[in-house]
């Protein structure tokens, strides 16, 4: 007799939003993780496809109290949860992923990430791993960083003379801007 596995089922956000310089934003915080074939699960993956920018974006869980480690690739955007446990424990582990970026123009890439949800379960039944997915679209909100100005504290003029300069190491920064109007 030959069994076939049924695949996990998940439930994720469909939408998540991220405010630059915010709290790092739940992804999937309602997310929900259902198996008819097996108790535990082996391994999840949570990636930044479209719209990553592989140097600012992070993926982040908490995995205390499970069997499960969490590793996050900031090349690929691609946080990977490992190690046998429970259903339950997969859930609560899925439901505490969060995004978040550490640039000061996080828009700059795209304003949205596809976020993609990948869960494989432990072949408890003998019949063969599953995989079962889910997406979620996030928004990245940027925030308009003000310019920065530095320039002498002090200027002395005396009244009748040629011009003085008011400040020869005047700087002007933007981090997120790359004209001024």
């Amino acid at each position: 007799m030959l069994f076939r596995s049924d695949a996990p089922s998940l439930s994720a956000a469909a939408t998540a939003a991220y405010t630059e310089n915010a709290a790092a934003a739940a992804l999937s915080s309602g997310f929900t993780l259902t198996d008819v074939d097996d108790v535990s699960v082996a391994s999840a993956t949570v990636s930044i496809g479209a719209g990553l920018s592989n140097t600012s974006d992070v993926l982040t869980a908490v995995t205390t109290g499970t069997s499960i480690t969490a590793s996050y690739n900031t090349a690929t955007g691609v946080l990977t949860l490992s190690g046998t446990d429970s259903k339950a424990n997969y859930q609560t582990v899925l439901q505490s992923v969060k995004y978040s970026s550490t640039s000061d123009d996080p828009t700059a890439t795209s304003a949205t990430r596809a976020i993609s949800w990948s869960v494989v379960d432990a072949n408890s039944d003998g019949a063969g791993a599953a995989t079962g997915t889910g997406s979620t679209t996030l928004t990245v909100t940027a925030v308009n960083d003000a310019p920065s100005l530095s320039a002498a504290a002090t200027a002395a003029y005396t009244e009748n003379a040629a011009a003085a300069a008011l400040s020869s190491g005047f700087t002007l920064t933007d981090v997120d801007d790359v004209s001024v109007a």
